[in-house]
Parts: structure tokens; C-alpha cells; sequence
């Protein structure tokens, strides 16, 4: 360094230095202002780092300033100054500067010559450059000083030690910049009116909003401003309700807060529901708590559900202090089933979760529990102990009720014996399906099966259930139905007998009286059509062909009559079978008397015929269209018809009259053994002792000896009132040996009980010895007595065919006179008056007939229907002969066709008296029993065989066909004795089951076997077992509604031996035709046409 250099650079170091240290203190005055500013503006996130930037770039351009101060006091830099100062030249200070070594071509001493002469020039310099560095240091100097005092004040106003913690920290108010808003509260449920404390944390943030709203409200902000730490504290209320609160602070935002408002704490919401066991089927109702009581069914449930204001922590029904039926409990609500088991209050307990009280009273119910009473049942029919009906068929009425509804019902009954020994209870479900709270039911008890004897009593009650989940059972009072002994069985058979006996009589009384009435009826309407039809109606007046209002209201009434007394006869025929199973189930087995009861009914049965039934439809219906022509038509066929009703009555009435004194002698000779063998019974074991005991049971066989005379005095009374018998004188006494040992013995048992009272066992001994003798006598007289009765009215009928065949031989033989002489064309006077005596002699054997048919089972009432026909005949005759012109042959036909009618009644009454004759019973009932049961089994054979031949129908050949016409002919055979059946009129079901036969042997002679062919062999069996047992013929289908329709070229169906040529070249009398059979009824033609196939049947 020159000395030049040297010297300047002393000159200059320390105003070189001061200007740096000037440039440093200004720097730090403008970084405490920036400092300021920024602990000012912050926790702004872009204010700290903007002032942290600004003081690095203070910091850099001090820096950078500081060392360029050195510059204005560097040597070149006050060499110009000191040049300036001293007036050189210019560079002559300068140029000394640096050492001229490094410069080529210069001169070292010239170079040292200059740096001394430049020295010089310094150095006299020096003052002057002095004071003008030192001028300008000060000022720079002061400046810097007011700057950093500036800065420091600046600095020192922000205070920098207290709350500017962000700008101290840029780097974490960088990181809290990006942190969320937060929202603080001090509770997040509060009462309502209370307020809430909001805490809002915005970090690196001055101001946030605060944000809130109601439920369904809109959001309404309110600016805060938040403190150095990005924090601020906002009360928020008095609250009503939920509050939801946020905070936002520029683009950041919290997450939303709720202040819950709690309620006051009370039940808020409270629903009771009774469910009612479903039994009841009732509905559910709605119950209301508080002080009035609520009467419920027992069973049933109280459907609980509610809310509480505030949250629950549980819920419970209670009674009587304690919890009973916890209730679920989610939140603030409440369910569950209350199932009260007992009356008295109770009440909803409910604890909020918090622990705190709710307000009001607790909901309570005063319940009063109904329990669900037992069914209760009452037996009106009996009603009280009673003896069991002669059907041993006990009407019962059940009255059963309950409070709610019945489900099942049963008849519980059980036997105890004589001895006192109890049964096993037998129970009988009784139908109340559907019923519901009350049931009256009507059956009856069967005890036909139930093995009572003569003495035993039948118990019953009815016990109930109603349709509780758990059944309550309800009992009636208990009923003693006693087994009457067989006496009292027998004796009120023979009461029930003889009230059906007068039944029937007036039954027959009241049909005859109503015959009348139709027929007059009928008669009339023919006068008035007769003269409606010769008489001119005047123009205008009434309407041809009216039916007159009086004569409509006679015609109905007649038609409701006659409907109520076939109504009658069908009862009094369910009576009539009720009397024939009570006299079995009285021990009277006699075959003939059961024999005629079954007549009896099949008599009154059969009495209602479909035709009977289809003329009272067809006056119904002529009544309906006011049809004068047919209503007229209707009462003649009707009045006819009940003439046919009138008559099987008036038989059906004969018969049971001989039928109740039949059974009378039978039920009273068994009552006198019965006797007999306890008068045995005491002789041996109660008379030895002759005690008191023995006279009160000796006695007490006395009174039945007393009843047991008076009822052979009522059976001679009847039997004195019946019929002609043969062989009783009259005024003579049936049974007078029958009484008059009665009265002995009722004087024996009284003298046995008074020696036994005495303490007599020989003199009562002796006495019921005596007894017991004329009781057997009693037995036996009874019995002969029955059995010459059944033998005179066998010889009665006999004698009555007899008398109706003679008389019918001698009519046939008069009326073939009569037939010859109009052949020759003699039609005068004599013959008309021979053929009218013809005519009133049939008549005469028709009621000949009649009589005898209501005598005798085998006694056919077709016969008379036979002898009608004859007498249409006759009367047809008549009526050709009184015409103007006689018509001769026209009358000779007519009385030819007489001639064989009277000729086919003497073959059937011939026939009859055969049967008859025959017969073991006195009624020949038996007899036809035992026909129909011989032919089921006859067709069970056939049936067997057919059944053989049917497997090997496949192989074919000749023998097999052999086989088959005998199969056939044996079928055929069959088919006439049915046949002969039925022209005997033993059964009306043997004309169809006749018809059926003869086809399954047409079918077995045509070689045609197959299992349908069995298949009607088998129905046909079991038709001719049904036909045996009941004698009824087929029974009418109740489901099928029948359906007239008009006569049809089928309607008359003749048997196949009546075809032409049946029987060999043609029949010896020609059948009617179908203008000759269409004025007789049905029957009559079926009649009439069996009696041409007898007469023209081939002689064996």
C-alpha cells in the first residue's frame, strides 16, 4: 500500500465505520417498525410472513448497505476529495493510490517520487476533507438514530412480549392457519330459558362468524372477533328451543353443534288399549286412566305405549306397591302388555334417565277383574226323574248359556242297577257349533242299546264348556230315568196300542167324512159346468169359465185337510213302529203280533201313495190358474183316490183293533208268569220266615195281582168289542176263566200276607201255593184264548173267500149268459135287467172282499179293485144297451171283458184261500216275510254262479252258453214268483224287482255276462233284503224333486209274457187297450193288466 493510501485510509476508516454502524441502526429501527406492524396485524397469517420478510430484506439490504458505506471514505474516493480540497489536478492523488508496481512500463521512483508529493498534499488536506467526512457522518449518524428510535418506539407500542405469540412463531401460525374452526360448548343440553356458553377457536384467525338457527329456521351470523390465540366466547340465549350452532372463519368453517332444549319432565304421550281374550270376539277398545273403575274380562291384555317428555330410564306397571309388568323403554318412549291378574289400582311408574322427578301425578287405573263365570245348563225336557218311554228313547231339551259363548256340549249318562252298581259314563257330544252365548238344543237319548234291565235307572246330566282359553265347565242337576218293570213295560204297550187303535178309527172317521165332501164337491162343479155349458152368457157379462170364489175356497180347504191327515197317518204309523219295539223291549217276542204290526204299518204306509199325493198337486195347481175344467178333473180324481185311502184306513184299522187284543193276551199272559215266579221266588224264600217283611212283599204282589186283573177285564172289554169272532156266543164272557182266576189268586195273596203278618209260615205257605197255581192257570188261559183267536179269524177269512169264491163262480157264470145273449144280438129289457143284477151281486162280493182283505195279510185288496173294473164293465154294458140304437156288439165285447175280470178274481181268490189256508199266522204277514227272504237267498245263489261263470266268459264254447240259459231260467222263475208276489199284494215292491230279474235273464240268455250285469244282480239282492225287512216297497228319493209330464206311447209297460205271442200262438183274451185303460187310475191299470197275464198264463 502507498503511503498516499496509507494516509487515506486513516483519513476515512472511522467515517467509513460510523456510516456502516449509521446504516445498521437505521436498519434496526425499520426492522422494529416492520416488527410492529406485523405483531399488530397479526395473527394474519399473510401480515406475519410479510413482515417476517420484510425484516430479512431490511436485515439483507442493511447488510448489503453497510458494506457499501465503506465506499464514500475508501481512498480513491477521498483522494478526489482531497484533489478537490487542495486544488491539484486531478488524479494527482488518485493516481498514488494503488502501487504502480503492477502497471507496465512505470517507474518505482518516480512512482515513490509522486506517492511523497501526493502525501504531501494529504496531509495538508487532511483538515479540510475532515470536516467534510465528518459533516456528513454526523448527519448520517442522526439519521439513523431518529430512524431506529422511530422503529423502537414503534416496536415497543406493539407490545412485543405479551399476546403476539403468532408472529414469534410464523412458522406454527402457518400450521394453525390450516387448522379447522372449532365451536365449544359448556353443555350441550340445557332447561329451557337457560343460555349456553359458545367457545370459538379459529386459530391464525382476528374474526369469525358465529352461526345459528332454530329447528326449521334459517341461519343467522353475528360476527366475533377473536382474540391473539383465535379464540372468542359468545353467550347464546335464553333458549325455547334446540339450537344449532357454527362457526365459519374464511373459508373455514366447524362442524355444527346442537344445544338440546330438555323439556320439562312429564308423560307426554300416553295410549291404553284393552285387548280382549278372542274368545269374547270382541274389539279392542281404548281405556282412559284415572279415578273411575274399568271393569275388564279376566284375560285380557292393556296394550301400553307412550312418551315421556325427557328420556327414560325405566317403566313398569305396579300394584299394591310392587312392580309387576315391566314395560320396554327406548328413549323417551314406552311399551309393553299389562295382564291383570287381580282388581285394585294400578299405576305407571316412570324414572327419567337424569334421575330428576316428573312432574304431575303418576297415570293410575282402578281395574275390577270379571272373572269368566261357568256355562250354566238346564234340562227343561225331562226336567225331573222320570220313567223312560216305551221306545226307550228319551226326548231331552238342553237350555245351555254363558256370559261369553259355548264351545262344546255333552250328554253324560250312566246306568245303575237294581243292586246300586254304578257304569261306566258314556258321553255323547251334543252339536253347539256356531251357537254362541246360548244354545237350545233338542235330541234324544237312545238307551235301546244300553243293556237296562227291568228295574234299572238311567242317570244323566249335560255338562258345558264355554270357548275360554281355559275351558269352564258348567253341570245341569242330575236326572234319574227308570226302567219301568216289565209289567208297567206290557201295560203301557197295551194303553199306547189301544190309543192307536182309536186313533186309527177316527183317522178312517175323518177320511170317510172328507171322501164325502170331495166327492160332493166334484159333483157339483160337474152340474155347474154341465149347465154353464147348455146356458148362453149374456154379452158383457161375467167371463166365461170363471171359477167361483166359494167354490175355490171349499176346493183349498178340502186340499189343506186332506194335507194334515196324511200328515196324521204318517204319525200314527211311527207310533204303531214305536209300539212294536217297545213290546219287543217289554219281552213280548210273539211273531204274530209283531207280524201284524208290521202290517199295520205297511197298511198306513202305503195308504199315502205318490198318487194320492200327485192329485192333491194337481188341484193345487188348478186352483193356482183358476181353471174351472181342471179343477173339476182334479176333485174326481182326487175324491177317488181318497176312497183308496179311505179303504186301506179302514183296514189298517181292523187289523190293529185284532193286533191290540193279540198283544194284549200276549203282554198280560206274560205278566201273569212274571207274577207267577215271584209268587214262586217268596213261597220258597219269604214265607218259611212269615215275618213282617214277608207280608209287606206279599202284599205288594197282591196289588200287582189286582193291576193284572184289571187288565184282562180290559182285554175281554176289547175283545168283546171286536169283529165277529167265531166261535163266542153272544153276551158270553172271553175271559172269564182268565178273570175268575185272577180274583182267586188276589184272594190267595191277601190270606199269605195276613198268615205271614200272624207269624203263620204253614197257612202262608199254603196260601202262596194257592196263588201260584191259579197264576198259572191265568198263563194258560191267556194263551189258549190267543190262540183259538188266531185261529177263528184264519177260519173267518177262509169262510169269507170261501162265500166271495162261490158267488164270484156263480157272477162269471150269470155274466157269460149275459155276454152269450148279446152275441146273438138279444139287447132287450131282460137282459138289460139280468145284466143290473149282475152288477149289484159284484158289488156285494167286492165288499165281501174288502171285509176279508182287512182281516188277513194274504187277502189282496187288488182283488177288489178287480171286481171294479168288472163292474165298469157292467156299467158300460149297461149304457150301450139303454142308448136309442142299442150296440149290441159293442155291449157283448164290454161284457166279455166282465167276464174275464170276474174269471181272473176267481182264480186269485182262489189262489188267496190257498195261501191262507196255509199260513201258521193268523194274518199270513209272517208268511210273506218269509217268501221274500227264501227268494233274497235264491238270488244270492244266482248271483254266486254268475260270479263263477264270469271268468271264463273270455273262453267261449258251448258249454259255457249252456251254462248261461240255465242261469237264465232259474232267473226267470224267480221273476215269476215275484210276480205272483205281487198280484197276491203281499208286496208292493215285487212288480219292479219282478222286472229286473226278468231282464238279467234276458241278458244271460242273449250269453251276455258281464261285471255290470253283476253288479244289478247284487243291487237286486240287496233290494229284495230291503223289501223282506220293510215290505214297503222302495223308499221315495227326498232329494229329488219329482216331475209329472204328460202320458207319452211308453207309459204303459206290460210284462213280457203279456206281449203278443208270449205264451204260444196268442193270448186266449185280448189285452185292453190304452183308451180303455186311460180313465183308471195307475194301480188299477197295473191291476187290471196282472190279472189278464194270470188268465192267460200257460197252464203247468
Amino acid at each position: 500500500m502507498t503511503e498516499t493510501a496509507a494516509r487515506l485510509r486513516r483519513l476515512g476508516l472511522p467515517h467509513a465505520r460510523a456510516r456502516a454502524g449509521a446504516i445498521l441502526v437505521s436498519s434496526a429501527g425499520v426492522a422494529f417498525a416492520i416488527a410492529a406492524a406485523g405483531m399488530m396485524l397479526a395473527p394474519r397469517v399473510s401480515v406475519v410472513l410479510a413482515a417476517w420478510a420484510a425484516i430479512l430484506g431490511v436485515v439483507g439490504a442493511a447488510g448489503w448497505a453497510a458494506a457499501r458505506a465503506g465506499a464514500a471514505a475508501a481512498p480513491p474516493a477521498l483522494g478526489r476529495l482531497v484533489e478537490q480540497a487542495a486544488g491539484t489536478r486531478s488524479g494527482s492523488v488518485q493516481s498514488t493510490v494503488a502501487p504502480a508496481a503492477g502497471r507496465p512500463g512505470a517507474s518505482a521512483d518516480l512512482f515513490a517520487l509522486a506517492d511523497c508529493r501526493a502525501a504531501r498534499i494529504v496531509e495538508q488536506a487532511t483538515p479540510l476533507v475532515r470536516r467534510a467526512l465528518t459533516r456528513e457522518t454526523r448527519r448520517a449518524l442522526a439519521v439513523a438514530a431518529g430512524i431506529a428510535l422511530a422503529g423502537a418506539a414503534l416496536f415497543v407500542a406493539a407490545s412485543p412480549a405479551t399476546g403476539r405469540a403468532a408472529f414469534w412463531h410464523p412458522l406454527r401460525t402457518l400450521r394453525d392457519a390450516r387448522a379447522p374452526v372449532r365451536v365449544l360448548l359448556d353443555r350441550a343440553t340445557v332447561r329451557r330459558g337457560d343460555s349456553v356458553t359458545v367457545t370459538i377457536e379459529a386459530p391464525a384467525a382476528t374474526r369469525a362468524v358465529l352461526w345459528t338457527r332454530g329447528p326449521g329456521e334459517p341461519w343467522r351470523g353475528a360476527a366475533v372477533a377473536l382474540d391473539s390465540a383465535g379464540r372468542a366466547l359468545r353467550r347464546v340465549g335464553p333458549l325455547e328451543t334446540d339450537l344449532y350452532v357454527k362457526a365459519a372463519s374464511g373459508a373455514r368453517t366447524s362442524a355444527v353443534r346442537r344445544v338440546t332444549v330438555a323439556l320439562p319432565a312429564f308423560v307426554a304421550a300416553l295410549e291404553l288399549t284393552a285387548r280382549y281374550p278372542a274368545y269374547l270376539a270382541r274389539a279392542d277398545e281404548p281405556l282412559v286412566p284415572g279415578a273411575d273403575t274399568v271393569p275388564i274380562p279376566a284375560g285380557t291384555e292393556i296394550l301400553t305405549s307412550g312418551s315421556a317428555s325427557v328420556a327414560l330410564a325405566r317403566a313398569a306397571w305396579s300394584h299394591v306397591g310392587r312392580a309387576v309388568s315391566r314395560l320396554a323403554v327406548e328413549g323417551a318412549r314406552f311399551s309393553g302388555r299389562l295382564l291383570p291378574a287381580a282388581s285394585g289400582t294400578w299405576r305407571l311408574d316412570l324414572a327419567a334417565a337424569d334421575g330428576g322427578p316428573l312432574e304431575g301425578a303418576a297415570p293410575e287405573l282402578e281395574l275390577r277383574v270379571i272373572p269368566d263365570s261357568a256355562p250354566v245348563v238346564l234340562v227343561p225336557v225331562p226336567g225331573r226323574d222320570t220313567t223312560l218311554p216305551l221306545s226307550l228313547r228319551q226326548p231331552l231339551v238342553v237350555d245351555a248359556r254363558d256370559d261369553h259363548g259355548l264351545s262344546r256340549l255333552e250328554l253324560v249318562s250312566w246306568r245303575v242297577s237294581r243292586t246300586g252298581k254304578t257304569g261306566q259314563p258314556l258321553r255323547q257330544p251334543l252339536d253347539v257349533s256356531g251357537v254362541g252365548e246360548r244354545a237350545i238344543v233338542q235330541g234324544d237319548l237312545d238307551a235301546t242299546a244300553r243293556g237296562l234291565l227291568p228295574g234299572d235307572t238311567l242317570r244323566l246330566r249335560v255338562d258345558a264348556w264355554d270357548n275360554a282359553p281355559v275351558p269352564h265347565r258348567g253341570q245341569s242337576a242330575e236326572y234319574a230315568l227308570r226302567l219301568p218293570s216289565l209289567e208297567e213295560l206290557r201295560a203301557a204297550t197295551r194303553e199306547a196300542a189301544q190309543d192307536a187303535a182309536a186313533a186309527a178309527d177316527s183317522l178312517a172317521a175323518e177320511q170317510r167324512a172328507l171322501g164325502e165332501r170331495t166327492g160332493t164337491l166334484a159333483q157339483e162343479r160337474s152340474r155347474d159346468a154341465a149347465t154353464g155349458g147348455a146356458r148362453t152368457p149374456p154379452s158383457g157379462g161375467a167371463q166365461a169359465g170363471t171359477l167361483p170364489f166359494q167354490a175355490t175356497e171349499r176346493a183349498e180347504a178340502l186340499a189343506r185337510e186332506q194335507e194334515a191327515l196324511q200328515q196324521r197317518v204318517r204319525e200314527l204309523a211311527r207310533e204303531v213302529a214305536e209300539i212294536a219295539r217297545a213290546a219287543h223291549a217289554a219281552g213280548i217276542d210273539d211273531t204274530a203280533f209283531q207280524a201284524r204290526l208290521r202290517e199295520v204299518q205297511q197298511l198306513l204306509q202305503r195308504a199315502i201313495s205318490p198318487e194320492l199325493e200327485q192329485r192333491l198337486r194337481d188341484l193345487q195347481r188348478a186352483l193356482a190358474r183358476l181353471d174351472p175344467e181342471a179343477m173339476r178333473q182334479a176333485l174326481q180324481r182326487l175324491a177317488e183316490a181318497q176312497q183308496q185311502l179311505r179303504a186301506e184306513l179302514e183296514r189298517s184299522g181292523e187289523l190293529f183293533r185284532r193286533a191290540a187284543v193279540e198283544g194284549a193276551l200276549a203282554s198280560l199272559a206274560a205278566d201273569a208268569e212274571e207274577l207267577k215266579q215271584r209268587q214262586a221266588e217268596w213261597n220258597g224264600g219269604d214265607a218259611p220266615r212269615a215275618d213282617t217283611a214277608a207280608a209287606q212283599g206279599e202284599r205288594a204282589l197282591a196289588a200287582r195281582a189286582d193291576s193284572l186283573a184289571q187288565g184282562i177285564a180290559q182285554a175281554a172289554q176289547d175283545l168283546a168289542h171286536a169283529t165277529n169272532v167265531a166261535g163266542t156266543a153272544p153276551g158270553a164272557q172271553p175271559l172269564a176263566r182268565s178273570q175268575e182266576a185272577a180274583g182267586r189268586a188276589h184272594r190267595a195273596m191277601g190270606q199269605a200276607a195276613g198268615a205271614a203278618a200272624a207269624g203263620d209260615p204253614r197257612a202262608a205257605g199254603t196260601a202262596g201255593a194257592e196263588a201260584e197255581t191259579a197264576l198259572a192257570e191265568i198263563t194258560e188261559a191267556l194263551r189258549a184264548r190267543r190262540d183259538s183267536l188266531v185261529q177263528a179269524w184264519r177260519e173267518e177269512t177262509l169262510a169269507a173267500l170261501d162265500q166271495a169264491l162261490s158267488e164270484t163262480a156263480a157272477l162269471a157264470r150269470r155274466q157269460q149268459q149275459v155276454a152269450e145273449t148279446l152275441e146273438r144280438g138279444e139287447g132287450g129289457a131282460a137282459t138289460r135287467s139280468r145284466q143290473a143284477s149282475v152288477e149289484e151281486g159284484t158289488a156285494m162280493v167286492e165288499r165281501h172282499i174288502r171285509e176279508a182283505a182287512g182281516r188277513h195279510a194274504l187277502v189282496s185288496p187288488q182283488l177288489e179293485r178287480a171286481l171294479g173294473f168288472a163292474e165298469r164293465q157292467m156299467a158300460a154294458t149297461r149304457e150301450q144297451l139303454e142308448q136309442g140304437e142299442p150296440n149290441t156288439p159293442a155291449a157283448a165285447a164290454l161284457a166279455g171283458e166282465a167276464v174275464d175280470a170276474l174269471n181272473a178274481t176267481a182264480l186269485a181268490l182262489a189262489r188267496s184261500r190257498g195261501q191262507v189256508a196255509g199260513a201258521r199266522s193268523g194274518t199270513g204277514f209272517a208268511e210273506a216275510v218269509e217268501q221274500l227272504a227264501r227268494l233274497a237267498e235264491a238270488q244270492r245263489g244266482l248271483n254266486g254262479q254268475a260270479q263263477g261263470l264270469l271268468p271264463v266268459m273270455g273262453l267261449g264254447g258251448q258249454a259255457v252258453l249252456e251254462q248261461l240259459r240255465a242261469l237264465a231260467t232259474r232267473q226267470r222263475a224267480l221273476a215269476e214268483q215275484l210276480e205272483r208276489l205281487q198280484a197276491e199284494g203281499a208286496s208292493a215292491a215285487a212288480g219292479p224287482l219282478a222286472e229286473e230279474a226278468r231282464e238279467l235273464a234276458r241278458q244271460f240268455e242273449a250269453g251276455r255276462l258281464d261285471r255290470q250285469t253283476l253288479e244289478r244282480q247284487s243291487r237286486l239282492y240287496r233290494r229284495l233284503l230291503d223289501a223282506g225287512r220293510s215290505l214297503t216297497g222302495p223308499e221315495p228319493d227326498e232329494q229329488q224333486e219329482r216331475v209329472s209330464r204328460p202320458a207319452i206311447g211308453d207309459s204303459v209297460r206290460l210284462p213280457g209274457v203279456l206281449a203278443p205271442g208270449a205264451t204260444g200262438a196268442g193270448p186266449r183274451l185280448r189285452y185292453p187297450t190304452w183308451e180303455g185303460l186311460a180313465p183308471l187310475t195307475p194301480e188299477q191299470r197295473r191291476l187290471v193288466l196282472e190279472y189278464f197275464r194270470l188268465i192267460n198264463a200257460p197252464q203247468h
